[in-house]
């Protein structure tokens, strides 16, 4: 039987019985009748005197409630304790108009556009910084105008360099007016040896960054970008977005071939090469991203590009081919 629900733990059941089979007997006599240790029989003695089950008036003579009233007593209050319980729950319903309110206030909110407003320039920098962290896949950059401060690209090449270490793809467009600054035609140049995709334009643009094809920065204002900048997650002006950014990368120039026109074969950088070097040679992707210190993933879509350029249908055949033509 369980009677756990009315607070009955199976010591107390057995000391209450005890005393039932035996009226008039003492505490002091239940070591010799249960198997039980003291600490056990105290605490059980306590639990029935708190029930009204047994009368501890005279600790050598205890007198056990007849079962028929100190259980159906018992019982009524747990039934009581329950009913109580249960008006509780049902008046919870009363909370679910408040809740419908709640949820059409969201929804209401929801139908606005997707559009955070981040102003001044640190804060800004801030935001950027926070969503390169995040990102998993890939940043898409278009940057119209002359070059970066010397600070933007202090702050820049380590976030940069983290981005491509990780894995991610880092395309960007820059207008012929940034490579005028040699600070910044160094940094490009870092970008590039480091597995970035640069590509120069002369056409007019927007600037604008996108991490991930899913969140969008553009200046709060587009002669005036120190102003701020608005966060654009809405799906469906992102994509439009995303879609400006493939125009204008489709139609722009190869940083190396704008700044190397001249240069015979094809253009490669130093990550590319050393790519086509251990494409033939690692059994596994792991063991060759290892040896020239790059992520799986970024070397991985290293082969990949490098394969198409070379008409190739397998890593080997690209890596006959790169020496057929003088790659590497």
């Amino acid at each position: 039987m369980d009677v756990s629900v009315i607070g009955l733990t199976d010591e107390a059941v057995e000391v209450y019985r005890y005393f039932l089979r035996n009226p008039g007997a003492g505490v002091g006599s239940i070591r010799q009748g249960l198997d039980l240790d003291p600490d056990s029989v105290e605490a059980a003695i306590d639990t029935l005197a708190n029930l009204q089950l047994i009368d501890l008036a005279d600790r050598h003579r205890v007198v056990a409630t007849e079962p028929r009233i100190g259980i159906e007593r018992l019982i009524e209050e747990r039934l009581n304790e329950l009913n109580t319980a249960i008006r509780r729950v049902l008046a919870a319903r009363d909370a679910i108009a408040a809740f419908v309110e709640d949820q059409r206030h969201g929804e209401n909110a929801t139908s606005m556009l997707d559009i955070e407003r981040v102003e001044g320039l640190d804060r800004v920098r801030q935001r950027l910084d926070d969503l390169g962290f995040f990102s998993y896949r890939e940043t898409l950059c278009l940057h119209p105008g002359g070059p970066l401060s010397p600070g933007a690209i202090e702050t820049a090449l380590p976030l940069d360099t983290r981005s491509l270490r990780r894995g991610l793809a880092v395309k960007a467009v820059y207008h012929p007016k940034a490579l005028d600054d040699p600070l910044m035609s160094a940094y490009l140049r870092d970008v590039v040896g480091l597995g970035g995709q640069i590509r120069i334009t002369e056409d007019p643009m927007d600037r604008m960054v996108i991490f991930d094809r899913s969140v969008a920065v553009v200046p709060i204002h587009p002669k005036e970008s120190a102003r701020g900048a608005l966060l654009v997650r809405e799906a469906g002006l992102v994509s439009q977005l995303v879609t400006y950014f493939d125009g204008v990368w489709d139609a722009a120039v190869d940083f190396r071939e704008f700044t190397e026109p001249t240069t015979d074969g094809p253009l490669l950088s130093d990550l590319e090469r050393r790519v086509l070097a251990v494409m033939a040679t690692a059994d596994k992707d792991e063991i060759a991203a290892r040896e020239i210190d790059v992520s799986v993933r970024t070397y991985r879509r290293y082969v990949a590009d490098l394969m198409a350029r070379l008409g190739a249908v397998n890593r080997f055949q690209a890596a006959l081919r790169a020496k057929e033509e003088n790659w590497i």
